[in-house]
């Protein structure tokens, strides 16, 4: 538990003005859509294999 008040504490250390929490805010945004597509991209491609195997 230590270790979780720890981190949490940290957080909040780091993100304490408005321009910090936008930076995290918009790297977290750009990985999302970043594992999103490449998640959207697998799928494709399975069902394409899928297709050309049947």
């Amino acid at each position: 538990m230590d270790r979780l008040s720890d981190i949490l504490s940290l957080l909040e250390y780091s993100f304490d003005s408005k321009e910090k929490r936008h930076i995290a805010g918009g790297i977290l945004i750009s990985m999302s859509l970043l594992f999103g597509g490449l998640a959207f991209t697998i799928i494709t491609l399975r069902t394409e294999e899928e297709e050309d195997n049947g």
